[in-house]
């Protein structure tokens, strides 16, 4: 599964950046990764970000994700994190 978004912003982000996206208007939410960022003048910055899983459904609860990321020496370490959101990811 491979989708993606254009999002406008006014501060840039740097490629391979992983960021929470929320799209309150559909009521979807979910992790994405930055592929490119583009100057956009007064306009703010063009940020191409692309999903590697589909958006999810939120609902009022709470709810724990784990990040993994590769250590100077090459090893993968887990973190698991709590937010503080008040919401549950349903995949729709």
């Amino acid at each position: 599964f491979r989708s993606g978004a254009l999002v406008m912003a006014r501060q840039p982000l740097a490629p391979q950046t992983v960021v929470f996206v929320q799209l309150k208007s559909f009521g979807l939410m979910g992790f994405a990764q930055v592929r490119h960022c583009t100057g956009q003048g007064e306009s703010g910055y063009a940020i191409g970000v692309e999903f590697p899983s589909p958006l999810m459904k939120e609902e009022v609860a709470s709810w724990q994700f784990q990040q993994v990321h590769q250590t100077g020496a090459g090893r993968l370490e887990e973190l698991e994190t709590s937010m503080p959101m008040g919401r549950a990811l349903r995949a729709i």
